[in-house]
């Protein structure tokens, strides 16, 4: 770009003034992805206040791929389930009368015929489980009987089933799974308890384990998960327990039900939370989708709850999460794809659909529109959504949303160019790509007076 900085210079009559020599002025590629948390006037090199349908990379920015429909469940999709067991993957979508097996569709417009069907939700929350004999799926949705996948078939799972039973609960009150020092814990749903199975166990007896009393804002347990010190499973690994009124109650042991081998490590703050799919892995610690923000349960331990907004994984972006999320209709998810070395977030009550895009290197945000995304999912290292249309969409693939064009979209934060409080007058830019086909990108210059 060719920069001509304009002074004014008191002149006399018929004297031509003298002309600014042109400079050249660099934009950096947007490392630092979407920004909305800085000064107008000093923001750090990098950034961009408008960052769509870009995907930020250690190097620069690449355009994300497009979608295309994967199969067709015939009503909304609510969640998309993976099992894998050694060479074995399975794929599932649920909607909220049945469970699809969708691993291989021949016909992305024909419906397969469902493998659980007389279902009432298809908000399922699922865990993989192994034991010594195989691993298992189980999901839980809090309305109907949880359900168990063997490798081969499903079955609902009651005080009274086979092969596996659970015994001292209902299982229709499970709303939340997951797995803690080799057991399957259960939330019950609506309510302070906590069911868990015995040791290496698909079923048995369930014990019960109360939190009430320890959440001191109320409310109710709204899901569960392990928080670890370190990247892996090992002796410091903590149960971690979410209200829905905000609260994390940390304990540490593998037995619940042993006073000498159970222990309470702290209860904090983080805010409501958006969802209770609303939660990732990364490294050592668990991160926890909120109402202000993405938050490392590391930090809800050591900092107020009015310092976390600056300390979150979204602190880039928190007037727009924070906009997005005072009343989410339909819950948030959150999925880690590791090959794309990206985390997406779905956002299905924006207008004409969204998702957030981050990268796990760099931490860079940018936001994909278009994308319809109520729930999402890997398989085969392949990234989907399930759109409130009905279809399963394999993502970031192609360069069209099945068959319809997408722009994307980049805008610079604000600069003044090395030179404040002065006109200057734009002669030449020229942007730079790095591709094998020839592209026709559109740029335009904007200043007080707008582009």
């Amino acid at each position: 770009m060719k920069v001509r900085p304009k002074k004014y210079t008191p002149v006399s009559k018929g004297q031509v003034p003298p002309k600014t020599p042109a400079q050249m002025f660099t934009f950096p590629a947007p490392t630092l992805g979407w920004v909305l948390n800085e000064n107008l006037t000093r923001p750090s090199p990098g950034g961009a206040a408008i960052l769509d349908n870009w995907i930020c990379t250690t190097k620069g920015v690449r355009v994300r791929g497009g979608s295309s429909k994967f199969a067709n469940l015939g009503s909304p999709v609510r969640s998309l389930m993976r099992y894998k067991s050694g060479a074995v993957e399975r794929f599932f979508g649920a909607t909220n009368a049945a469970i699809y097996d969708v691993s291989s569709v021949s016909d992305v417009e024909v419906t397969p015929s469902p493998d659980v069907s007389g279902q009432t939700s298809g908000l399922y929350a699922y865990e993989q489980f192994g034991t010594a004999g195989n691993d298992f799926l189980y999901a839980v949705n809090g309305t109907d009987e949880a359900q168990l996948f063997d490798g081969t078939s499903w079955q609902a799972v009651n005080s009274g089933s086979a092969p596996v039973s659970i015994t001292g609960a209902d299982t229709y009150d499970f709303s939340h799974v997951w797995s803690f020092a080799n057991r399957l814990f259960f939330v019950r749903k609506g309510t302070m308890i906590v069911d868990y199975l015995p040791v290496d166990s698909l079923g048995g007896a369930a014990s019960q384990f109360s939190l009430a009393g320890v959440f001191r804002d109320g409310g109710s347990v709204l899901f569960g998960a392990t928080w670890s010190l370190d990247a892996g499973d090992g002796l410091d690994d903590k149960c971690v327990f979410v209200s829905t009124e905000g609260e994390v109650a940390v304990y540490q042991g593998t037995n619940p039900g042993s006073a000498s081998d159970w222990k309470k490590v702290g209860v904090y703050d983080i805010t409501t939370p958006v969802s209770q799919f609303a939660t990732m892995r990364a490294g050592g610690d668990l991160l926890i989708g909120t109402k202000i923000g993405l938050v490392p349960v590391s930090q809800s331990v050591n900092k107020d709850v009015s310092a976390l907004v600056s300390v979150s994984v979204s602190a880039r972006i928190s007037p727009y999460w924070q906009e997005q999320a005072r009343s989410p209709a339909t819950p948030w998810r959150i999925l880690k794809w590791p090959e794309q070395n990206i985390m997406i977030i779905s956002q299905p009550d924006t207008l004409g659909g969204a998702a957030l895009v981050a990268n796990l290197q760099t931490g860079a945000w940018s936001r994909i529109t278009g994308w319809d995304t109520q729930c999402l999912e890997t398989f085969d290292s392949r990234g989907f959504f399930g759109s409130s249309d009905g279809y399963v969409y394999e993502m970031d693939v192609t360069g069209a949303d099945d068959g319809a064009v997408y722009t994307c979209a980049y805008l610079g934060q604000h600069e003044d160019l090395g030179v404040g409080g002065l006109v200057k007058t734009v002669g030449q830019m020229r942007p730079g790509f790095e591709t094998r086909a020839s592209v026709g990108p559109r740029v335009a210059v904007g200043g007080d007076g707008g582009l």
